[in-house]
């Protein structure tokens, strides 16, 4: 078993740039996941600022879509920021955002409507969609995978989002697809969870794994220190460092 990404979910304009650059310098699979929404990434938001900072680094980002801005996404009305935001590009004519999560939870957002959910997803060809595999989401998820011209990368996230390990993993809901879990990672326990993992998928399994609640220091933001501990703990165990 393989780890195509560790996911560091949180970054945001409270967390240093240059901290996270050493960061990726040191681990070249990190993934910094940031949240973004109508409520906190609004023209002249300090989020916005912030990622207007990061535009030109050399980092491995994603977006987290929240609220608003997964729903219209969902509805094919994009946000007009985040519209700019999927349109950024590199240097070398790639996404600067290769990966998008649409944090859609059926019953508590606008359930998604499938087929322009579909027609967004293949309007970003060269995007990846991470989508959260979960009770709620399972049945819409499982119409989504027998749809034939669209692809993601599934996450699965029982407690979705709200950081509780769960008592047991589940395997795989999908084939070949690039499956991801999260719930109450941690650095202390990611070995003990990547351990659990490895025994439900092939040997030769390429996977990534999400945190968020457990990287958050008493400021309540990203703690880079945290983050360093739990992608050299989860890197060691897959011999990856």
């Amino acid at each position: 078993m393989k780890l195509k990404y560790v996911v560091c979910s949180g970054a945001n304009e409270h967390t240093d740039i240059d901290g996270l650059l050493s960061l990726q310098k040191e681990f070249p699979l990190a993934e910094f996941g940031i949240q973004v929404s109508g409520f906190k990434c609004f023209q002249g938001s300090p989020r916005l600022s912030w990622l207007h900072q990061l535009k030109a680094k050399p980092l491995n980002v994603a977006l987290h879509l929240n609220r608003d801005w997964v729903e219209g996404f969902c509805a094919g009305c994009p946000d007009a920021v985040l519209a700019d935001l999927l349109s950024w590009r590199t240097s070398a004519g790639e996404p600067f955002f290769p990966r998008v999560q649409l944090n859609f939870k059926i019953g508590r957002e606008k359930d998604p409507d499938l087929p322009m959910l579909e027609k967004m997803m293949r309007a970003y060809p060269d995007i990846r969609f991470i989508v959260s595999y979960n009770d709620a989401n399972a049945l819409f998820l499982e119409r989504l995978y027998r749809r034939k011209n669209v692809t993601f990368d599934c996450l699965f996230d029982s407690s979705f989002g709200e950081a509780v390990e769960p008592q047991s993993l589940s395997a795989p809901p999908f084939a070949n697809v690039l499956q991801g879990w999260a719930g109450g990672i941690s650095a202390e326990n990611v070995q003990k969870r990547l351990q659990e993992i490895e025994a439900l998928v092939p040997t030769n399994a390429e996977i990534f794994i999400d945190a968020e609640g457990a990287l958050k220091g008493e400021d309540r933001h990203l703690s880079l220190e945290k983050c360093q501990a739990y992608l050299h703990n989860a890197l060691a165990y897959t011999h990856q460092l």
